[in-house]
């Protein structure tokens, strides 16, 4: 089992954004992929982001639950969580999310968006690009 500890900076903080309300995907970003936000940028492992799945209710790629203090539904895929190891730790440092785990800091920037939003800019085009 999958278990994340949240600072109550950082659970307050996605609270405030609204992310209690939806299914929460943590994702490996930089590879591509739906929820991508970065769309590519060949940097996989260094990046991490929460989508909040606000236009579905679940997407059966993403089936590892993550359990969590907050009673949050986070989920994350068994690609994802080879990169996020164990006793993860999210909290709020210099004003951004922080992402941790037994290992260390995995990032200091974790990043935020809603997939309505990431659906959207990709079909503008502008999400889907690589840049690498």
């Amino acid at each position: 089992m999958v278990k994340m500890t949240i600072s109550q900076d950082a659970i307050d903080f996605l609270k405030k954004r609204g992310y209690n309300k939806h299914e929460i995907l943590l994702i490996v970003d930089g590879g591509g992929g739906d929820y991508s936000i970065e769309g590519g940028s060949c940097n996989i492992g260094m990046d991490y982001s929460l989508i909040s799945l606000d236009t579905m209710k679940h997407d059966p790629r993403y089936s590892v639950k993550i359990e969590n203090n907050a009673n949050f539904e986070i989920y994350t895929s068994d690609y994802d969580l080879a990169f996020l190891g164990d006793n993860l730790i999210l909290d709020i440092h210099n004003t951004t999310l922080r992402l941790r785990n037994d290992s260390g800091i995995l990032t200091g920037a974790v990043k935020i968006a809603k997939a309505s939003f990431l659906a959207e800019r990709a079909k503008e085009g502008i999400i889907d690009q690589k840049n690498c």
